[in-house]
């Protein structure tokens, strides 16, 4: 069940990286796609299955992939990090793109404060996981934060996330 992923149809250029809970090993997972289509990843050593808010995050600090879960570095895959590939799929939270650009992967539960930076965030992982309570990531410079449901507009059928941000990526619920 993919929590958030820029990951499309397999081929050059289309997937970029994933972050997911696999349900064969009961981990969180982040996978890298970087040039060449060649694949990276790290996996969370506890298994995340007690029904409870976790918090995530996943680091490619350019050597290296990381996975923290709930503040705590969980894995780290030495050498795995680096240039992703920009990928020509769009972001999505809590699904993915399958492999004939059906949507796929649901992620079935919630899923709340989604951010993402273009820089390192492991010195910032306490002050990001702040002992389980949602902060104020705005000191951070995140390119793209989503608050969900403090953020969030809905009106005809359709949800619309605020980016808290400074990319401005507004998001839309689709299906």
């Amino acid at each position: 069940q993919m929590i958030v992923a820029r990951d499309g149809i397999s081929g050059t250029n289309k997937r970029a990286y994933s972050l997911f809970w696999s349900s064969s090993t009961n981990t969180i997972r982040f996978y890298v796609w970087k040039s060449g289509n060649s694949t990276q990843s790290v996996s969370s050593t506890s298994t995340v299955t007690d029904g409870n808010w976790h918090h995530v995050l996943a680091v490619n600090d350019g050597s290296d992939l990381k996975i923290y879960i709930d503040g705590v570095l969980e894995g780290t895959t030495i050498g795995g990090g680096g240039t992703i590939q920009s990928g020509i799929i769009d972001f999505y939270i809590g699904r993915r793109v399958g492999f004939v650009t059906t949507l796929q992967a649901f992620w079935d539960g919630n899923i709340d404060e989604v951010a993402v930076w273009n820089s390192d965030q492991s010195s910032n992982v306490a002050t990001i996981y702040n002992s389980g309570s949602p902060s104020d990531l705005t000191s951070l410079s995140p390119v793209s934060w989503w608050r969900m449901g403090e953020e969030a507009n809905h009106s005809g059928g359709t949800w619309t996330l605020t980016d808290q941000g400074s990319g401005g990526n507004d998001g839309t619920s689709t299906s």
